[in-house]
């Protein structure tokens, strides 16, 4: 019988946090800095991405407490930031959402994520 390694109890806390971000907000970022104010290329690529679609995020800067990353990392077993959710779902980093911009499947998976919400709120 294998023992699991406790977690600690602020990294226990930021994943409950992360979990209800998520699903509060259509598009929600971690990245390396504010909203349109990003410290991290990638970081900046990703904000870019959303601003150009016109799209309203959220986002949480992952250098803002020394907890956060691990939290975020355990939570989607994805070593980089940012990383990107969209409707309550892990997408991934700055090259996959760039390459779902580039083909429209982030455009299609936004919509996706809208009509689901609007659904589960009653509303269309």
């Amino acid at each position: 019988m294998s023992e699991r390694t406790p977690v600690h109890p602020a990294i226990a806390r930021w994943q409950e946090q992360i979990r209800n971000e998520i699903q509060e907000h259509l598009v929600f970022i971690y990245a390396k800095g504010e909203k349109n104010l990003a410290v991290c290329g990638f970081s900046h690529r990703a904000m870019e991405i959303f601003n150009r679609l016109g799209v309203d995020y959220e986002v949480r800067n992952v250098l803002a407490d020394p907890y956060i990353r691990p939290a975020l990392c355990a939570l989607t077993d994805w070593p980089t930031i940012p990383q990107v959710f969209i409707g309550g779902k892990f997408i991934g980093g700055c090259d996959i959402v760039s390459q779902m911009y580039e083909t429209g499947e982030l455009q299609r998976e936004i919509e996706r994520a809208r009509q689901e919400r609007a659904a589960r709120q009653g509303t269309r």
